[in-house]
């Protein structure tokens, strides 16, 4: 396998992850970084190309996001099951969840 070519390192689920609500309740995330978040389970008809809009929190910070659709998998949609995973890269954040989202990924301070 090659390198990782993402710019920005992928983060999995923890205490620190982003909650995304895209108006169903909170949505699984399998990981997420300052580029995106990969989703699971998400019971919406989105497409690659399209747009998704919701709700993004972490920590003290929250506000509205929208994100394009770049993978659905299985890369088809059938109405009796939802896909397995949806990936978004994020078009507009909240600057104060960003920030949030910065001082997640810091690295610990030494004492």
């Amino acid at each position: 396998m090659g390198a990782e070519r993402r710019l920005h390192e992928r983060e999995t689920p923890s205490a620190l992850s982003p909650v995304i609500d895209l108006g169903f309740g909170p949505a699984d995330i399998l990981d997420w970084s300052f580029g995106g978040a990969r989703l699971k389970g998400v019971s919406v008809s989105l497409t690659v190309g399209e747009f998704a809009t919701g709700t993004i929190s972490m920590g003290p910070a929250q506000g509205k996001f929208i994100a394009d659709v770049v993978r659905v998998h299985p890369p088809y949609f059938d109405p009796q099951h939802a896909p397995d995973e949806i990936s978004l890269r994020w078009l507009d954040l909240p600057p104060d969840v960003l920030e949030q989202m910065i001082a997640a990924k810091a690295p610990p301070s030494s004492p």
